[in-house]
């Protein structure tokens, strides 16, 4: 008896190996030689499984692939069996500008959220969203909100920092860790002007509501990247998140409920995103938002309106840190303009520092937050780099690799802040905000903050890296630029070892050089 089950459990083994092993076998089959994809060029284990995309998406080495990929298969090439990347920039803003190219099955894999501006499919909810959203986040509305932007922004940072400085040694320098500061002071924008409450994170160090936002981005990864997650036994991956996340969502509503009572007793309408969204109607259907349409909404604003401005300000700091002569010349451009202690407001700005407006464009070039931007191909297929990619197959668009992409770009790995003032339309083709018909809605807050912070930085303070910096001018990579600092990317991309890299000297602007 003992005997005749060995042989059937043998049995049994023998064929699950078998079956195994024609089911890799028919993968390899049909993928070199009856896959409509077999003759995109692409990696071989990448045209039989999705595995090494989602491995390399939840180690966080994704953007980095797709520029390798670039560089040794073009600008198509195969991720996945059905699926490809597109990194040409002509035909990137061909399907970004139209919704026939809908967004793919990976933003409906978050289920702890309402279909909202950022995640939904479907094109007719998108339109109607952004008719109801779109004035709250206009540059003619965030003119009314400015104050609200520079106190939570600029002077809150340049509080702490003068404050530090107060300690100085008799060099009157003093190290900080900009990036913590910047994720603190851009969550503070973001929520003073989507919850209707005066946030000072920067100033008090309360992260609370700090990490509901994480914790929040961190779900949506996670189930974007890996949907079993969601289902036992594997929660346990997700820890306590939705328990932060329900916080968040409570709070949230709680601000909603106390801004309409406020405003039932007679109060004036505060000049905010919050108030505008509840405010806000589609001019077409007259149709207005839910309580529970904003609290999703302000969510998805403050989720994505914190990580991204505060990590494209960082990369900006740091990439300047690496070319000393483009800090030199970006910081001579602003004092020139602006006598010391003046607040630079956004308008000052963008009339007058336009080479500090190519080093923001430079550094969301060659460091962009956003990653791939997945579309499902329109009926009827289309043609990329002379392939025909059948109808109902995924596409990506390659951010990191479009924006390095070799046709569009004079020496694209050069931070070269100069191609900007050169050829101004080059602004066109940098697709960090997306593009089209679902570019970020939130691009222009996103530009106010980051032209006034930078601006008023280096007004007020000189800037150099510490001795004990790994990351430095003279350091260089193969293709003869300094080499960056390590990142790693989730749902955006930021510095792996901050608290090590993200480290600079500041000192304050000599009065000589004053006006």
């Amino acid at each position: 008896m003992a005997l005749l089950d060995t042989v059937t459990g043998t049995l049994g083994v023998t064929h699950i190996c078998a079956a195994a092993g024609a089911y890799v076998a028919w993968k390899i089959v049909y993928a070199l030689y009856i896959s409509p994809l077999r003759n995109v060029p692409g990696p071989f284990l990448f045209r039989i499984s999705w595995l090494p995309m989602r491995l390399l998406e939840v180690i966080g080495d994704e953007p980095k692939m797709m520029q390798q990929l670039y560089e040794k298969y073009g600008s198509t090439f195969v991720m996945e069996p059905d699926k490809v990347a597109i990194c040409d920039p002509t035909e990137s803003a061909s399907i970004l500008n139209t919704h026939a190219f809908r967004k793919d099955y990976h933003y409906e894999k978050v289920d702890f959220m309402e279909p909202n501006i950022f995640l939904t499919t479907d094109p007719e909810l998108n339109r109607h969203r952004r008719r109801q959203v779109g004035p709250a986040l206009s540059l003619r509305s965030l003119l009314h909100m400015e104050e609200t932007i520079l106190d939570a922004g600029a002077r809150q940072l340049l509080a702490k920092w003068d404050c530090a400085l107060a300690s100085a040694g008799p060099d009157g320098q003093v190290r900080v860790c900009y990036y913590d500061d910047l994720v603190m002071m851009a969550f503070d924008v973001i929520s003073s002007l989507s919850f209707g409450e005066s946030h000072r994170s920067l100033t008090t160090g309360d992260r609370s509501i700090i990490n509901w936002v994480q914790q929040t981005i961190r779900l949506m990864f996670f189930q974007m990247a890996a949907p079993i997650i969601k289902h036992r036994p594997f929660r346990w991956v997700i820890g306590t998140q939705h328990a932060h996340v329900d916080r968040f969502f409570t709070y949230a509503m709680d601000r909603i409920k106390t801004r309409k009572q406020l405003l039932a007793s007679g109060a004036e309408k505060p000049k905010d995103i919050l108030q505008s969204f509840i405010d806000a109607e589609d001019p077409e259907s007259k149709v207005r938002m839910t309580p529970s349409d904003v609290q999703t909404e302000v969510i998805v604003n403050a989720v994505a309106g914190s990580d991204t401005t505060s990590l494209s300000l960082s990369w900006t700091i740091h990439l300047l840190l690496l070319h000393p002569q483009c800090l030199r010349r970006v910081t001579d451009e602003v004092r020139a303009a602006f006598a010391a202690g003046h607040t630079i407001t956004y308008e000052e700005a963008k009339e007058k520092l336009p080479y500090l407006d190519a080093c923001l464009y430079e550094s969301m070039r060659l460091r962009p937050v956003a990653g791939n931007m997945p579309r499902i191909i329109q009926p009827g297929g289309m043609t990329s780099q002379g392939h025909f990619i059948p109808g109902g197959y995924s596409c990506v668009v390659s951010i990191a690799a479009v924006n390095i992409n070799k046709d569009a770009w004079e020496r694209p790995l050069a931070f070269n802040p100069e191609r900007f003032i050169a050829n101004p339309d080059n602004k066109r083709a940098v697709l960090t905000f997306s593009s089209g018909v679902r570019v970020c809605p939130g691009r222009f807050l996103a530009w106010w903050e980051m032209t006034t912070v930078l601006a008023n930085i280096l007004n007020a303070y000189d800037l150099s890296l510490p001795e004990d910096a790994l990351f430095t001018p003279d350091r260089l990579d193969a293709s003869g630029q300094p080499v960056t600092m390590p990142e790693y990317h989730g749902v955006t991309r930021f510095p792996k070892y901050p608290a090590r890299d993200c480290v600079v000297l500041i000192s304050k602007r000599p009065a000589a050089k004053g006006h």
